[in-house]
């Protein structure tokens, strides 16, 4: 048996869109697939899960979801522009229970009794996301940002810079210019 889907398996997915040359384990799966749309040249490993909401799970072109991954979009929108990256067993979630403030939690708990967060995820061109580090709500990734492994990333990050930790902080910069110069080399020569 073939590890990802064949392109007839893709389309009985039923994803509100799907380009070419997608590769999908045949281990993923989709949770109102609906409201997710894949990009060409993408490739999503085994293990991962994606849930949508009606707000949407848009994943662009050439982008990489390593084994384990975890897209949690109940609570807004998440976009993962061309070219990003989440690692093995990273997760993103669009919302986020109060832990704290002594509220009830979990999604059979009615409303009135939980305080929760809730925002988009959003990963701009580039942005990486290192294995086992956790997204949070309303968290953008600038062009370019980098969060190292093992980081839980409470707030966004600007474009290029390396963030790593717990609490995240700034640890360096990734070069934006070669960026740019490496992707218009390669789309020169792989136009998709």
């Amino acid at each position: 048996m073939e590890r990802f889907l064949s392109p007839s398996e893709l389309a009985s997915l039923g994803l509100a869109a799907v380009g070419e040359g997608v590769l999908i384990d045949r281990a993923a799966v989709f949770v109102n697939p609906g409201c997710i749309r894949i990009g060409s040249r993408t490739r999503i490993d085994a293990f991962c899960v994606i849930t949508a909401s009606d707000h949407g799970v848009t994943i662009g072109r050439r982008v990489h979801l390593g084994a384990g991954c975890q897209i949690f979009g109940g609570g807004g929108a998440v976009t993962l522009e061309d070219f990003t990256c989440l690692s093995g067993r990273t997760s993103a979630y669009t919302t986020c229970d109060d832990l704290v403030d002594g509220h009830l939690i979990n999604p059979t708990i009615p409303a009135e009794y939980r305080r929760v967060q809730c925002g988009p995820v959003t990963l701009r061109r580039h942005a990486v996301v290192g294995c086992g580090s956790v997204v949070l709500p309303g968290v953008e990734l600038g062009y370019g940002a980098t969060v190292g492994a093992l980081t839980l990333v409470r707030k966004s990050v600007p474009e290029c810079e390396v963030w790593q930790g717990v609490p995240a902080r700034k640890v360096g910069m990734r070069n934006a210019e070669r960026l740019r110069e490496l992707e218009a080399k390669l789309l020169a020569e792989y136009p998709d």
